[in-house]
């Protein structure tokens, strides 16, 4: 079983009343994986994920999905 929701990754930044930034949160194959313990392998498996973007889980300005067409295996 995954939570339903896991945090992989974050930027703090500071910005000032009404101030712009562009942040980049870097995102790849392992921010998708779960250590699969029986297969002893990084697993990041099929499907369709939803990408929440905000300042905490709770208040998610931006929402996406992000889909992976087949499941992906590393070690």
């Amino acid at each position: 079983p995954r939570p339903a929701k896991e945090l992989k990754g974050f930027a703090k930044v500071m910005l000032k009343p009404h101030e712009m930034r562009r942040v980049t949160v870097p995102f790849d194959m392992r921010s998708l994986s779960f250590y699969d313990v029986p297969g002893r392998q990084w697993r990041a498996e099929a499907g369709d994920f939803k990408v929440l973007v905000g300042s905490s889980s709770s208040d998610a300005k931006l929402i996406g999905t992000l889909h992976l067409a087949k499941t992906l295996t590393a070690r």
